[in-house]
């Protein structure tokens, strides 16, 4: 029987105190990784050439080399790892060039072994959702070439399925799903993995014509057949002959015009409007709605004959809310679509907090997928390079009691810089919070952590950055050689 256990990944560690290194190396080790060390920035490169490690650890002060030297040649050698810098000297300046080096994170000495296990398990777990994402977009090019659309869940994989199978046919298909879920791509998968993939796809929507003019943008019409007829026009249907035809919201047509292209569907024959001759037509038709097809027919909207004749393989796209485990996937898809179309993909990936992952798992999802994509479009467009999405970066919405957001003060200053305003505003947010946090849990860090959704880590570099102490530290620190007189 295969075990369901993640492959190990593969740590390097890069530091010249021993003590340090042996210390990290035992705590990942029984974390399951496979862990590699050396003490000089040399070596490390020598391992890099011979090994692909996932994720790496480095010293920003080495030996033989500075840490943000060894951190471009790992760019280069490993481009897929993910490196986090460690560094006794925690200045802001360092931290953020390396973050726009390409650093995943930092870490500043010294640190528990907690702050270590949550930041490399935080970066596995990139690793992991980075290797998840190709391996499903292979499955999708190679299995189902379905290269637009994302899904592991069991309700999509029953789509893609059935797509599969009736791409290679004639037959109609009558996609049905809310608004946003994704229909027009499955209508395009259809064509792409069919016979008449190299022919025209033409999609309308039924829903964005007036009703005398959708007859014509189907049929055609002859020169003068009405009002602004100036020139003769060859319909949509028409264009689409050899390929496929895909009418978007079918329940939008009036029924007058549904059983005129009933005859068109039966005799695959087109008349343009102020015609007289028939012009044969080859098409594969895809109808789709966001209705429901029988309740629609039950409700005169669709004409019973129609349906029957569209519905010969139908396929109902499930909402987002009943395919979540797709949610992250599709989450970080969008995430890295809008990076690359604003021209950020050279810099470091955006990444969902654990708090921002369950509040899109939480929320209802009226939108579907389209909103969804719509959110993380502006998530790229406010972040910054690298930055951490958390729950208070999303909107209201997904933050039921505003508990993690800050109201608006009386006091802004609006007088100064937009940035300045606003530095000023998050420090004081950052302060008050972690003040109340910490005084909730009497200082302690483990329990305000998993409270607010975020690691120790963040805590620990949010009391430093103020000047708060705590009366107590629950924590066991790794020993650090410099801390005890090494040199």
């Amino acid at each position: 029987m295969e075990s369901s256990r993640p492959d190990p990944l593969t740590v390097l560690l890069v530091d010249d105190e021993e003590l340090l290194v042996r210390s990290c190396a035992r705590i990942l080790e029984q974390e399951g990784y496979t862990v590699l060390t050396a003490l000089r920035g040399r070596d490390a490169l020598d391992l890099l050439r011979r090994h692909t490690p996932d994720i790496v650890l480095m010293d920003l002060m080495l030996p033989d080399m500075s840490g943000m030297d060894l951190l471009r040649e790992t760019r280069e050698l490993a481009p897929g790892a993910l490196v986090v810098m460690i560094t006794g000297f925690a200045t802001v300046d360092s931290s953020i060039e390396a973050i726009k080096a390409g650093a995943y994170d930092y870490i500043p000495k010294p640190f528990t072994a907690t702050q270590l296990q949550i930041l490399v398990g935080r970066a596995a777990n990139q690793v992991r959702l980075a290797r998840d994402n190709e391996r499903l977009r292979g499955e999708l090019r190679d299995r189902y070439s379905l290269e637009n659309v994302i899904g592991v869940s069991e309700p999509m994989q029953r789509v893609f399925e059935l797509v599969l199978r009736v791409a290679s046919t004639d037959a109609n298909v009558l996609i049905s799903g809310e608004s946003g879920t994704g229909k027009e791509l499955i209508a395009r998968s259809i064509h792409q993995n069919s016979a008449r993939a190299d022919r025209p796809f033409v999609a309308v929507n039924c829903a964005a014509f007036p009703e005398h003019l959708l007859e014509s943008e189907l049929f055609g019409h002859e020169k003068g057949a009405f009002t602004g007829a100036t020139t003769e026009r060859r319909g949509l249907m028409a264009a689409a002959s050899g390929g496929t035809f895909f009418l978007d919201e079918i329940g939008e047509m009036n029924l007058d015009l549904q059983a005129k292209l009933l005859r068109v569907l039966q005799e695959r024959r087109v008349r343009r409007v102020g015609g007289e001759e028939e012009v044969p037509i080859d098409i594969r038709v895809i109808a789709a709605t966001n209705l429901d097809p029988e309740r629609a027919v039950q409700d005169g909207i669709l004409r019973q004959d129609l349906y029957f004749r569209l519905n010969v393989v139908p396929i109902r796209l499930p909402p987002l809310r009943e395919r979540r485990e797709d949610i992250p996937l599709l989450a970080q898809h969008f995430l890295r679509k809008y990076a690359e179309r604003y021209q950020r993909d050279g810099e470091l990936p955006l990444r969902l907090s654990a708090d921002a992952q369950r509040a899109l798992l939480s929320y209802s999802w009226p939108g579907n997928v389209r909103e969804l994509q719509n959110l993380m479009e502006r998530v790229v467009s406010l972040s910054l390079p690298g930055a951490e999405i958390t729950a208070a970066d999303l909107p209201e919405d997904f933050n039921p009691g505003g508990a993690r957001r800050v109201a608006p003060s009386a006091t802004v200053d609006i007088t100064r810089p937009f940035h300045e305003s606003k530095e000023e505003a998050i420090e004081a947010f950052e302060r008050a919070y972690l003040e109340a946090l910490l005084l909730r849990f009497d200082g302690n860090i483990s329990q305000a952590a998993r409270e607010a959704g975020i690691d120790r880590k963040t805590i620990h570099r949010l009391l430093n950055k103020y000047g708060l102490r705590l009366r107590f530290e629950r924590s066991v620190v790794i020993p650090d050689e410099r801390a005890a007189g090494g040199t």
